[in-house]
């Protein structure tokens, strides 16, 4: 099903274990160096910059295209604009697979562009026209669309923007069911993330290792989709936005206790369980939604005013942040402050760089060692020393 060999996945997934081990220093520089030859790179992916200017440059190239295809057929009224949109899109998988198969792009910025395009020119020609339940179409067939992109070129934001799609397609099917849907659609979400979130991880265990960053980013999203699910901000918020003429949210939220509730446990649940598991993607998540907690406390309570609260809140977390660091220095339950990636000869190095900062010399260095560049004579001393 991928448009890319298996064999130049197998070693595009290889050579980024072997740079993890390289760092980790469980095997040697040459070692790396053997590995890199056996396993050569046949894809391009190229740096940040690359990608990023490519893909403006693809985004220019379409963009361009796509008006003038319109003004040479001069579309104007529905049908026909349909009939372009969808056109545009043809054009572009067509443009992506003729790219991937003959350059091999792998997130070079050009491949991404096109994908989004895809999506955005087939979501386009469903929303011009105008019919029942064009929500739940739209939803359905960019689930569809989303997540043969995704399985076809290896893409996690094609994954990511087929889950998004999946959650709006069956909350739009379960408010079919009326009122006793508008009022229970919080539980569906987290069911679904619930669900989801324990597919993605037997799927992350597995050996498709081709597709391992896509259940990734899935991964997290179910994380962030089921504590939004539940935080008493959110659901409160967008429900009256949603089913105000139906439920009213203005006064209270029905079960606003229990949503209170799930607010606070969710993210403090999130660091102990990443804790436990050394899942350190739960516990960073955990760590970033306990700010979603704090500002939704915040939207609805004020206790002191906002400068002597921000104040309050930096010091608090620059202490626990001091304490965590002095208390993981010697390593504790399997974690540790200090960087273990760091190597001997960089500690060396700054070392060296302070000793020669505090005598105002400078230490001579060659490319055989930190302190080769001496000789020494005499006294019964010879050579290098």
């Amino acid at each position: 099903m991928p448009a890319y060999s298996f064999e130049d996945l197998y070693h595009k997934f290889a050579r980024k274990e072997v740079a993890e081990s390289l760092r980790t220093f469980c095997i040697s520089k040459n070692s790396y160096d053997k590995i890199l030859e056996k396993y050569p790179a046949k894809l391009y992916i190229p740096n940040y910059f690359i990608s990023i200017a490519l893909g403006l440059l693809t985004f220019v190239a379409v963009l361009f295209s796509g008006l003038l295809l319109w003004l040479l057929t001069s579309a104007s009224n529905t049908g026909s604009m349909v009939t372009l949109l969808i056109t545009l899109a043809i054009l572009c998988y067509i443009a992506l697979e003729l790219l991937v198969k003959k350059k091999k792009y792998f997130n070079a910025g050009v491949d991404n562009v096109l994908m989004t395009f895809i999506i955005v020119f087939i979501v386009s020609s469903f929303a011009l026209q105008d019919f029942e339940f064009s929500w739940l179409l739209i939803s359905g067939v960019t689930v569809i669309v989303a997540l043969w992109l995704a399985a076809r070129f290896t893409d996690g934001f094609m994954a990511i923007i087929s889950y998004c799609s999946f959650l709006i397609f069956i909350f739009r099917l379960y408010l079919i069911a009326g009122d006793i849907a508008m009022r229970t659609a919080p539980f569906l979400i987290m069911t679904a993330s619930v669900v989801i979130y324990l597919l993605m991880k037997k799927l992350i265990k597995s050996k498709i290792f081709s597709y391992r960053f896509c259940f990734k980013c899935v991964l997290f999203l179910t994380l962030i989709t089921f504590y939004a699910s539940s935080n008493y901000f959110v659901v409160k918020e967008l429900g009256s936005e949603l089913f105000q003429p139906q439920i009213n949210f203005t006064n209270s939220l029905p079960l606003g206790w229990f949503f209170w509730l799930m607010t606070f446990i969710i993210p403090p649940a999130y660091i102990i369980y990443g804790i436990i598991k050394k899942d350190f993607l739960v516990m960073r998540t955990g760590v970033v939604l306990i700010a979603a907690t704090i500002f939704t406390i915040k939207y609805y309570y004020a206790f002191w005013p906002v400068e002597l609260e921000m104040i309050m809140m930096a010091i608090i977390f620059i202490a626990s942040a001091y304490l965590l660091i002095r208390y993981l220095k010697e390593g504790k339950f399997g974690f540790t402050s200090v960087n273990l990636y760091a190597s001997n000869n960089e500690i060396l190095n700054a070392e060296a760089l302070i000793i020669a900062q505090t005598f105002n010399e400078q230490p001579t260095a060659n490319n055989s060692g930190l302190y080769n560049g001496g000789t020494g004579g005499g006294g019964g001393a010879s050579g290098d020393f």
